[in-house]
């Protein structure tokens, strides 16, 4: 079954990475690498009149500052860790978009869904 929806996949850049391993809550751990970071990222559901990479990117800068939330409190909940500024420029330096125009349900089952 195909879903009305599109999605994106935000993919860590290194300023993003550096963040991270600045502000790692345990001394003396290794440092995590771009892709240890990008091998499990999240992925959005987006409307799908958001049917092209450019509308895709748009609509991620639009919601930048929730998106760049959801991240950081994924990796620490103590926002005083977190930058000052949630703006779209930091979301640009931090991240690159990937763009998924279908969505296919392989299955038979209802989605659950809870609020983030």
């Amino acid at each position: 079954m195909v879903i009305d929806r599109a999605a994106i996949i935000l993919r860590a850049k290194k300023p993003a990475v550096d963040w991270i391993n600045q502000t790692a809550p345990i001394p003396d751990i290794d440092p995590l690498s771009l892709p240890e970071v990008n091998s499990d990222s999240q992925l959005y559901l987006v409307p799908d009149d958001v049917d092209t990479e450019e509308l895709a990117t748009i609509w991620a800068y639009t919601n930048a500052d929730v998106l760049l939330q959801d991240f950081l409190s994924g990796w620490h909940q103590d926002e005083s860790l977190w930058p000052k500024t949630l703006d779209t420029d930091l979301f640009k330096q931090w991240f690159a978009v990937e763009y998924h125009s279908l969505i296919i349900d392989t299955v038979d089952a209802p989605i659950n869904k809870a609020d983030f």
